[in-house]
């Protein structure tokens, strides 16, 4: 985790009215740390491994603090939980239903498409609250696995 990207988050968070605290500190530290993804379950279970002291509920408040500041959001991936990660840019989910690949797709990937969305039918998309289910290259021909969560392989 680069301390910077750290201090660039804390400035936003203080910029919005946020507080840095000592937990928020190591809820973004360890958002900026571990995988793309995390399930609020996952992200605490990292944070206590380090720090047992912050409360499951504490870190709840964190990430509901932290969206409402647009500085976190999160994503239906499927079927299971949410799962939480910094924001830094839109982008799209598309979500394997064989393997549970998760490709993060650029704005400028999908943009024409909700251009016309919203031209057309005055409709403005979210995109990156839901994912979209497909299949991958290499399982466009295997059938769906069995819903298993958000167990997802993340790439790029």
């Amino acid at each position: 985790m680069a301390g910077s990207q750290l201090e660039e988050f804390l400035a936003a968070l203080r910029a919005e009215g946020g507080r840095g605290t000592v937990q928020r500190r190591v809820v973004i530290s360890t958002l900026l740390g571990g995988p793309r993804h995390f399930t609020a379950d996952d992200l605490t279970v990292a944070v206590q491994a380090d720090h047992p002291d912050i409360a499951k509920s504490t870190i709840y408040r964190i990430l509901e603090a932290l969206e409402r500041q647009d500085l976190v959001r999160h994503a239906h991936m499927g079927h299971g939980p949410a799962v939480y990660h910094l924001t830094d840019g839109e982008h799209l989910h598309l979500v394997c239903e064989a393997c549970g690949r998760v490709v993060e797709v650029p704005e400028a990937s999908y943009d024409s498409f909700a251009r016309m969305l919203r031209d057309r039918h005055r409709f403005a998309i979210a995109p990156h609250h839901f994912a979209l289910t497909g299949r991958c290259a290499g399982c466009v021909d295997k059938p769906a696995r069995p819903h298993a969560g958000n167990q997802a392989k993340r790439t790029a």
